[in-house]
């Protein structure tokens, strides 16, 4: 079993059937207090119990779960990122996850140094790394882009069986830096028989001037810290999901939300 660890008031473990908490695992008859992983089930079956270790950030609230394969290379590593949010529509708090890619755990942890929560890392090559600082992956030897991808479900709009003509999507993100991305919108669960619209690129020139630092005529002025992108986008379906992928060694940015304006179609 990995060491326990705390988040959100509550101890998360990796358990024989995924990730649990103490609180359901003490309510074990409560169908929703049981694990809280079984979204990531096809994940979770990947995972045995070598070369597992785990953390947690503090202040992303994300427990980060590391099962390297000892013949793998270190790109085609993977990792188990679950995260507290907050349901917008009931306010009540849940778990989303994510893969991690790229990275070699043998042993990591995390704690606060001067105040500043520092998160740590030992790779199998004898080398201790620090994570949440800078834009990309370096070990000994290499340095190489992040590779991060985001996919939305494919969202029906409250009717699977209308068509849905799209007209332009909002989106609320936050850089932290100049970042050029790739934005794609995907019909019907990516079907090849249904006609999807070019990439669009997800631009930021800057994250606005403060005063005292900015530069007349170089640094971006009047732009807040989240900035709505708003772009217009073709096609049609009865499904559609987004998707934004990014490898660069740009700064990294936050996906806080998106907005789709569509028009009603015909129904199928």
């Amino acid at each position: 079993m990995v060491k326990t660890k705390e988040l959100g008031g509550d101890l998360i473990f990796l358990a024989a059937d995924g990730l649990r908490t103490v609180a359901g695992t003490e309510r074990i008859g409560d169908v929703e207090l049981g694990t809280i992983s079984k979204q990531v089930q096809e994940r979770i079956n990947e995972i045995t119990y070598d070369n597992v270790t785990a953390t947690v950030v503090r202040n992303k609230s994300q427990y980060r779960l590391f099962y390297p394969k000892d013949a793998g290379i270190e790109s085609s590593q993977r990792g188990l990122l679950a995260v507290i949010k907050s349901n917008p529509n009931t306010g009540q708090l849940g778990f989303e996850y994510a893969d991690i890619k790229g990275l070699k755990v043998s042993s990591c942890d995390s704690d606060y140094i001067a105040n500043i929560e520092t998160i740590v890392h030992g790779g199998y090559d004898g080398y201790i790394y620090k994570q949440e600082s800078g834009n990309v992956f370096t070990t000994a030897s290499t340095t190489v882009a992040i590779d991060a991808t985001y996919r939305s479900p494919d969202m029906t709009m409250g009717d699977a069986g209308i068509r849905k003509s799209m007209d332009r999507v909002n989106i609320n993100w936050e850089p932290e830096g100049i970042t050029t991305s790739s934005l794609f919108v995907r019909y019907n669960y990516d079907d090849v028989n249904t006609p999807q619209p070019s990439v669009i690129a997800l631009v930021s020139d800057s994250t606005g001037a403060y005063f005292g630092t900015g530069i007349f005529g170089t640094s971006g002025y009047g732009q807040g810290d989240l900035p709505i992108t708003r772009e217009s986008i073709e096609g049609s379906g009865f499904a559609v999901a987004l998707k934004i992928t990014d490898t660069s060694t740009n700064a990294p940015f936050a996906i806080k939300g998106f907005q789709l304006e569509f028009t009603p179609g015909g129904r199928r």
